[in-house]
């Protein structure tokens, strides 16, 4: 009996630590919508709107807009599950992803993401002053 208990112990502790809580895509696309800057530096912002445009700035005042999505396929590679990629299309047409890691939207927003290329985390704090419409 003592080992049934710590099996039924061990497989609870072990589904609770695997859980994990996703996002839908629905959710990260109402969640995306504002304004972020860069972790470490306030100055490099970027701003995403309802429409499915996104504008960048950075330090030195270099602003450029070009349209995004959410979406499972970028490139050529297709994401399983519940993962989603952030895919950034320029004027030119050229487009590059990375893996949204997740939105955290209440109090001082988190919105994190993965390169594709060198698995760099960057992190976005969501800017409480401005409002997007």
């Amino acid at each position: 009996m003592k080992y049934l208990k710590l099996a039924v112990l061990l497989l609870f502790i072990t589904h609770t630590a695997c859980a994990q809580d996703y996002q839908t895509k629905d959710e990260l696309e109402n969640q995306i919508i504002g304004s972020w800057h860069l972790e470490n530096s306030a100055e490099d912002r970027i701003i995403f709107f309802k429409d499915g445009t996104v504008k960048r700035s950075d330090e030195n005042g270099s602003i450029s807009a070009d349209k995004y999505e959410i979406t499972k396929d970028c490139n050529g590679e297709k994401l399983s599950n519940k993962n989603f990629f952030l895919k950034i299309i320029g004027e030119n047409g050229i487009s590059s992803c990375a893996y949204i890691e997740g939105i955290n939207y209440d109090n001082n927003g988190i919105f994190s993401l993965m390169t594709k290329n060198q698995g760099k985390i960057i992190v976005y704090k969501r800017d409480q002053k401005i409002s997007v419409k």
